[in-house]
């Protein structure tokens, strides 16, 4: 059996429950994990800050599908 990259072993590192729960204590950011709570005071301020936004969720298949229209529209658009 191959072993995985180390890139693959690396970011498995980055997402692993531990480093995770120091990315906002440690880094000032958000856990790219949805199981993660943070609960630091870099957390507490963040969670103020995002208090009422609305994050933007891309639908990536539509995107896949459509991106030589959308591209096109936004260069008309810009005149890019």
């Amino acid at each position: 059996m191959a072993r995985p990259p180390r890139s693959v072993k690396f970011l498995d590192y980055l997402l692993s429950e531990p480093v995770q729960r120091q990315v906002s204590a440690v880094g000032g950011g958000f856990a790219a994990r949805q199981d993660i709570k943070a609960t630091d005071a870099h957390a507490t301020e963040l969670a103020v800050l995002m208090k009422g936004v609305d994050v933007f969720e891309p639908d990536w298949k539509d995107i896949d599908k459509n991106l030589g229209g959308y591209l096109d529209a936004w260069r008309k658009a810009t005149g890019s």
